[in-house]
């Protein structure tokens, strides 16, 4: 189904580094795609001498900047701050009489941090320190290392890769089969982050890290929010108590969060509200709908069927994709499927640049892919963090419980409440946070660590570090936090140790 989404009037092609201002046509290196992890792979391959392009077809810096990570975290943090000053005394009554955020005032701090939709910036920063040639279009593989770009005024170019090609076209919002959603504009996660209002009642289909995120900053403007999961839990990808914690955070925010429930039918109404037919035969009427059921890697339509590969890329341990024969082409963030993060496509743009280039230099004989070497994405397999930034955050690397198990690992997991003075000089006593480790009670070490809290986000890098490189709990246990700290949390897995 194409999607239909709620216009906004934002100009996705602006009229500059077309392919007709192209001088050459032949590189080292073609990057399809300009989101953080594309630059990330070209900034270190034009840095190690070889020439390289970036081909995007909308605002060049990708979604992350314009419509994902950056102005979801911009229209989250006002609310959450506000959540936070309400905990401490001195300042709290200060807030007293402001419910809810300035709305307006948000929506301008976010207007900010995107440059109003306007890529100039992170393009001339591209241009001045990252030495790559720029083109917008659309790329298309023609054949090996040779693709076509071709832009919305027509304007086409064939350009050909000496060494490689590299895949990093992103994602598109899965928008799901649902009868009558093709009868109606509805918001997908670009509109809900470039809303220039807030709706009389958002219903959310989807309970993941969107529509969970997105359920927290509209609750917090003053709207109604309706959430539907079709899990039996929030944030299904995470342990079931973190989704709980959410899931009553959201409630009392007066968030209607219904799970174990699936739209089945939509339907526009006279007055331009929207009815959503649900599997328990219950039914939920509001002013805007958001599509926020997950999203699909951007490989279909870029010619791959021409070299006869599946959109569904598998890559070797160098990101090489291996149905392409050879090495020339990689697919990295998204485009992989392996970890769909920004911080994780980029730690993969690292690996795939190295390859690149020790392969183009070919200073070196067969590379060392074996795990944790420098041509090799190991993280991506064992310690994959991500954080959700509704209130309170969830934070997660490795493994969750369940999914050790099915790992076959012999698991211990300690679990503990934020209750300790760190936490409570933080929020006056009242802190609600729940952290848990997932241990391999046969080497001692931990695979896993989530951390449920107000400003939580950070507590996770150590559990990570732990995690990388395989320290034993022996030695974790002499990594003391500071007093009084959040981190204190740490010592509640030390005491059951």
């Amino acid at each position: 189904m194409s999607p239909r989404p709620a216009p906004r009037n934002i100009n996705l092609h602006p009229e500059n580094h077309t392919p007709k201002t192209l001088t050459q046509t032949t590189f080292d290196v073609i990057v399809l795609g300009s989101g953080p992890v594309g630059r990330a792979l070209a900034t270190q391959t034009a840095a190690s001498g070889l020439s390289s392009i970036i081909v995007e077809a909308e605002l060049y810096g990708g979604d992350c900047p314009f419509w994902a990570c950056i102005p979801s975290k911009a229209l989250l943090r006002p609310a959450e701050t506000l959540a936070a000053t309400r905990q401490i005394s001195g300042a709290k009554e200060l807030v007293a009489e402001h419910p809810t955020v300035v709305v307006q005032g948000v929506l301008s701090r976010r207007d900010i941090f995107t440059n109003r939709w306007d890529d100039t910036a992170i393009l001339d920063l591209s241009l001045s320190q990252k030495n790559c040639t720029i083109v917008r279009g659309r790329g298309e593989l023609l054949g090996e290392r040779s693709i076509a770009v071709k832009n919305v005024n027509g304007e086409e170019v064939v350009l050909t890769a000496n060494h490689a090609v590299v895949l990093a076209t992103g994602s598109d919002p899965i928008i799901p089969d649902i009868p009558g959603l093709e009868e109606i504009q509805f918001w997908t996660p670009r509109e809900a982050t470039s809303a220039d209002y807030v709706p009389e009642h958002l219903v959310i289909i989807g309970a993941g890290p969107v529509g969970t995120e997105m359920a927290s900053a509209y609750a917090g403007y003053g709207g109604k929010v309706t959430l539907l999961s079709s899990s039996a839990e929030i944030l299904p990808g995470q342990e079931p108590q973190a989704g709980r914690l959410v899931r009553e955070t959201l409630q009392d925010a007066n968030v209607d969060v219904r799970v174990s429930v699936r739209a089945t039918r939509v339907q526009k109404n006279a007055d331009d509200t929207v009815t959503i037919v649900l599997s328990n035969g219950s039914t939920v009427s509001g002013s805007t709908l958001l599509i926020a059921t997950g999203r699909t890697p951007r490989t279909h339509g870029i010619g791959l069927e021409r070299l006869a590969i599946s959109p569904r890329l598998e890559v070797d341990g160098s990101l090489v994709v291996t149905a392409a024969g050879g090495t020339w082409l990689y697919a990295i963030g998204d485009a992989n499927r392996l970890s769909p993060t920004t911080h994780m496509g980029s730690y993969q743009a690292r690996i795939a640049a190295s390859a690149i280039v020790a392969r183009a230099q070919s200073a070196i004989g067969p590379l060392d892919t074996s795990p944790w070497s420098k041509f090799s994405y190991t993280a991506d397999e064992k310690a994959v963090s991500r954080v959700n930034f509704t209130d309170p955050n969830v934070a997660h690397v490795g493994l969750t419980v369940a999914e050790a198990k099915e790992k076959g690992i012999k698991v211990r997991a300690v679990e503990a409440d934020f209750q300790f003075p760190g936490a409570w000089v933080h929020a006056e006593f009242n802190y609600k946070g729940w952290a848990n480790w997932v241990i391999d009670s046969e080497k001692n070490t931990l695979v896993g660590a989530t951390f449920v809290g107000r400003e939580a986000a950070d507590l996770v890098h150590a559990s990570t570090v732990a995690i990388v490189g395989e320290v034993p709990l022996d030695r974790l246990r002499h990594a003391i936090p500071a007093f009084p700290t959040v981190s204190e949390i740490y010592t509640a897995l030390y005491a059951a140790l």
